[in-house]
């Protein structure tokens, strides 16, 4: 555990958060499908799940794993584990083996909150990786929500045993990033509180916004930009747990939605959607895209065809909410991801920790006060990333005269191809400006004389072979950022927050199979 920063005085997040929702107790706070809750029903129940919660065991100073899908049950359950002065851990519940075993061994939760339908699995699955006869409890608490109990509540009992909160740690958000590394990154409640306030003012919330959520709020994405702006701002939570492309798009044809929190994805099926006539989005505010940067083509497609921008957004778990594109700046700045949010500062850092110009690329570094404590799981090897109240990113990127910001990919992806830098993500911008490719992935390579070379995987949308494709990129690269090899698929691999997750293994695999076919 390598914790950077806990301020000393704590904030009572129950407490804030209650006496906000007062200014609009009786205004919508969550939808999902046919469940409805208002504030100051919202509240009510988190105060059953409280009394529910402290008949299963749990006290102050537990870890609890949150581990739901989006249903309405998850935000009073967070307010309910804040009155209790629980440390949270956001949990996907699509986890697996490999993950939980993690999670276990690095977190040791005393309790999992999570729904039937994925209960008795993981009762299974931590049963299987902590290696104990010990039987795991189950507690129903509220409709369809259950605690497994993973720790022993009797003294003397082989098993696993409670594992402190770190002290001043309110939150864990558990992501792999965009390292692949499983990681727990720790949060106290004035990170918690500043990262609300950034999104709520800079997005200019208010108890008239609708903000419609079908990314999982387990997620940094959809917990920050979903659940901590509507309990701070007042705005009402929509929640789906699938996306469907027709049914989100006629929802957000609606009068309600004025936010929608989407990943690139979800905005190629719109394109590819052909409803008649195409609807009026006129009156939605922000259509946000994070998680993976947007074709420039894609954004001028969209607007050409619903006359509205998609807004890029770009932030991560350590950082929070970093920037936001301005909608009337869209069209004119298509491959930036905007401004800084409210109260964060980033500069662009060279590899001497200067602080460069605009226009100059460098390390994107980010400060707020919703910069996270450290981690507590997942820690990377030095120097650490969190240093001077600062998040160094390793993203790469520069900043322009007027202040946007744009992103050219990881420091830690650039492939080096006989002493020349080539970026994934510039390779992946051709490839997905090829009219037949829907989405694309590039990695490098090594040969076998530990010599990298780029490689691609992409879907298509209509019919086109390898050859075309390489074509297609040799007049738009240079040949050293030509992919050496395309392979096309039916489908690409996504992380559950919506990130192409390209495995090394994989194409490794399919460069061997098609080699050995010659």
């Amino acid at each position: 555990m390598a914790l950077s920063k806990i301020a000393s005085s704590e904030v009572d997040l129950w407490r804030l958060f209650q006496e906000r929702a007062k200014d609009f107790a009786t205004q919508p706070a969550l939808s999902a499908e046919a469940d409805h809750m208002t504030f100051s029903e919202l509240f009510k129940v988190a105060e059953r799940i409280v009394v529910s919660l402290a008949k299963a065991g749990i006290k102050e100073g537990d870890i609890v794993a949150l581990a739901l899908p989006n249903t309405p049950a998850f935000v009073p359950a967070f307010l309910a584990l804040c009155k209790l002065s629980i440390t949270v851990a956001l949990v996907s519940s699509k986890y697996g083996e490999s993950e939980l075993q993690s999670i276990q061994d690095n977190i040791m939760p005393a309790s999992v909150i999570t729904v039937s339908s994925v209960a008795g699995e993981w009762q299974r699955t931590f049963d299987f990786v902590r290696n104990q006869r010990q039987k795991i409890s189950i507690t129903k608490i509220h409709d369809s929500l259950e605690v497994l109990s993973l720790v022993s509540r009797a003294p003397h009992v082989n098993g696993a045993t409670r594992a402190p909160s770190p002290s001043g740690v309110r939150l864990i958000k558990i992501t792999s990033g965009s390292t692949g590394v499983p990681k727990g990154i720790a949060l106290s409640a004035q990170n918690i509180v500043a990262e609300a306030e950034n999104v709520a003012i800079t997005l200019a919330l208010t108890p008239r916004d609708r903000i419609l959520a079908v990314v999982p709020l387990v997620h940094s994405y959809g917990f920050d930009l979903g659940v901590l702006a509507m309990l701070y701002s007042g705005a009402a939570l929509l929640l789906r747990e699938t996306f469907v492309p027709r049914q989100t798009l006629t929802e957000l044809s609606s009068q309600h939605v004025t936010v929608f929190l989407g990943v690139p994805s979800m905005y190629r099926f719109f394109l590819e959607t052909d409803p008649a006539p195409a609807p009026r989005l006129s009156h939605i505010r922000y259509l946000l895209s994070c998680t993976a940067p947007l074709h420039p083509d894609l954004i001028c497609a969209f607007d050409r065809k619903y006359h509205i921008p998609i807004c890029q957004h770009y932030g991560s778990s350590e950082t929070g909410a970093v920037t936001t594109h301005i909608p009337d700046a869209v069209l004119n700045r298509s491959t930036s991801v905007g401004m800084p949010m409210k109260n964060v500062e980033v500069k662009i850092i060279n590899e001497q920790s200067q602080e460069l110009p605009a226009s100059m690329e460098g390390e994107i570094v980010v400060k707020s006060g919703a910069v996270a404590s450290g981690y507590v799981m997942g820690h990377p090897k030095s120097p650490s990333p969190f240093r001077d109240d600062h998040f160094w990113t390793g993203d790469l990127g520069c900043v322009d005269q007027a202040g946007f910001l744009y992103l050219h990919g990881r420091k830690d992806q650039i492939i080096n191809v006989g002493g020349l830098k080539v970026s994934p993500q510039e390779v992946v911008r051709v490839l997905e400006s090829f009219p037949a490719v829907r989405e694309a992935a590039v990695l490098g390579v090594r040969s076998g004389m530990s010599e990298e070379t780029v490689y691609a995987a992409v879907t298509l949308r209509r019919p086109a072979t390898e050859k075309e494709i390489l074509a297609f990129c040799s007049t738009r690269l240079a040949d050293y950022k030509i992919p050496r090899r395309i392979e096309i698929r039916e489908a690409l691999p996504h992380s559950p927050s919506g990130k192409i997750k390209l495995s090394y293994e994989d194409i490794t695999k399919w460069i061997e199979s098609t080699s050995s076919m010659k």
